[in-house]
């Protein structure tokens, strides 16, 4: 009992010491309401994936793109467009008529064919690809109504089928071109050559061939094939060169009047022409083999020793170019086609005279025609 009272006489006097008769504890306080919160920002969407580049075109696409914009250019009698197909610092070679270098030179040679033929127009008949090479065979025709290698205009119609050896860059711009054509059956067709030569062709009527090489064994045996074609002249080895023709072999030869056919008449153009350039050395370059087609560009190096054609022989050293397309059927050559320049050989021989006071000026060889010249009995060449 006692220990009771004095529990409470403690209490009593905690409760006086907190200010009398005590509070009453303050009921708890509701919690603050929840502060405001702000929705974070959506995140920023993704941007789209980027549009996958574009494929880049393959050679053979922009060759043919290239094809496309010459005969557009050409079609529409364009010095500038045409120039604008070729590299900055192109070259552009007609072999036995010069060379031109430069889109400006370029443009210049090209709007002199569009003066001097306000009708031109050109056809492309095939087209052979490999690699970076694209090898063009087309034909030409217009009305002379200009002036054309220093030769006033004559309103006569001329034309020849021709071939252009292209090598396109990887930006599809031609950075260098050989083109051949007979320049003396342009020359004849305007009456200034003497001789027979090939009538007007006319233009292709359909749409261009297109060959790709394929690389496979039959082209590489092709190739092997006419390798050794050539390599008989250098032989003279007449066995080795009629063993690659087939019996009823036909090879138009563009400087010529006719075409050659059979064994025979080959014969008889290896012995011509093994006995005119008896020391002769010939590079194929480049050779490229096309589904049953061989296209080779020649560069025969010789003596002229002996008479081919119209042409005695000066013993003089030469340089000739050329392009032959060989068609291959079982294993022989059925068809062939040669370009070349019959002024080339006449040319380096001083066999040609200029024509026109601006070419005897100049010594423009590329404006000059045939000249008949004495020999040492001064007896005349016969053209």
């Amino acid at each position: 009992m006692r220990k009771t009272t004095e529990a409470a006489l403690v209490l009593a006097v905690l409760i006086a010491g907190c200010g009398g008769e005590g509070e009453a504890v303050p009921p708890p306080q509701a919690p603050p309401p929840p502060l405001a919160t702000v929705a974070p920002p959506p995140p920023a969407p993704e941007p789209p994936p980027a549009p996958p580049e574009p494929p880049k075109p393959s050679m053979l696409d922009l060759q043919k793109q290239a094809a496309q914009n010459t005969l557009a250019a050409i079609s529409a009698h364009d010095a500038k467009k045409f120039s604008d197909s070729f590299t900055a610092d192109a070259t552009l070679t007609v072999y036995g008529m010069g060379e031109v270098k430069g889109r400006e030179a370029i443009e210049g040679d090209m709007k002199k064919f569009f003066d001097a033929f306000p009708d031109f127009k050109l056809g492309v008949s095939r087209l052979y690809v490999k690699d970076d090479v694209l090898v063009n065979e087309w034909v030409m025709n217009g009305t002379h109504k200009g002036e054309f290698m220093g030769i006033k205009p004559t309103n006569k119609p001329v034309g020849v089928r021709g071939v252009s050896v292209i090598w396109v860059s990887a930006e599809g711009l031609t950075k260098q071109e050989h083109r051949y054509f007979d320049g003396n059956t342009l020359l004849t067709q305007l009456g200034q050559g003497k001789g027979q030569v090939r009538p007007v062709p006319a233009l292709p009527g359909s749409e261009p061939e297109w060959h790709v090489s394929k690389g496979n064994a039959d082209e590489a045996k092709h190739i092997e094939l006419a390798k050794g074609m050539y390599g008989s002249f250098d032989k003279k080895s007449e066995t080795d060169f009629l063993g690659v023709l087939d019996d009823k072999l036909t090879w138009s030869d563009q400087s010529a009047p006719k075409d050659m056919t059979g064994k025979a008449d080959a014969k008889k153009f290896f012995q011509m022409f093994t006995k005119a350039f008896t020391d002769m050395k010939t590079t194929t370059d480049p050779i490229i083999a096309v589904d049953d087609y061989v296209v080779v560009e020649t560069t025969t190096s010789a003596t002229h020793s002996g008479n081919l054609g119209p042409f005695k022989a000066t013993k003089k050293p030469v340089v000739l170019h050329g392009v032959d397309i060989m068609m291959f059927k079982d294993g022989k050559v059925a068809q062939g086609t040669s370009y070349v320049n019959a002024l080339e050989l006449p040319a380096q021989e001083g066999l040609l005279k200029p024509k026109g006071d601006a070419a005897a000026k100049s010594g423009d060889k590329s404006k000059a025609e045939p000249k008949p010249k004495a020999d040492a009995k001064g007896d005349k060449e016969k053209k």
